[in-house]
């Protein structure tokens, strides 16, 4: 793992922590079919809904996998953000 400033950056093949913003209302029970992320529901200043995912996944294919389940259920990505390595592996 790469690490500047005391940051841990991800591998392509290692586990991260990640957060995803998308637009609309997830139903909570999916946390499971996303791969165990934590989902939170939020009501934006505009009235739109907007759900956040935060989670640790195994690698950047299950990433990948987590975004296709977003785009199978037409929510539009607004950001992804990583939010460090794990060096727990």
């Amino acid at each position: 793992m790469t690490t500047e400033s005391n940051v841990d950056y991800p591998t392509m093949s290692g586990p991260a922590v990640y957060r995803i913003r998308v637009c609309g209302r997830l139903n909570v029970d999916l946390s499971e079919r996303l791969d165990g992320m934590h989902i939170e529901n939020l009501a934006r200043d505009d009235g739109k809904a907007e759900s956040v995912l935060e989670g640790r996944l195994l690698d950047q294919s299950a990433l990948a996998g987590v975004l296709n389940k977003l785009y199978e259920l037409h929510l539009p990505v607004m950001a992804v953000d990583c939010l460090g390595g794990c060096n727990d592996e």
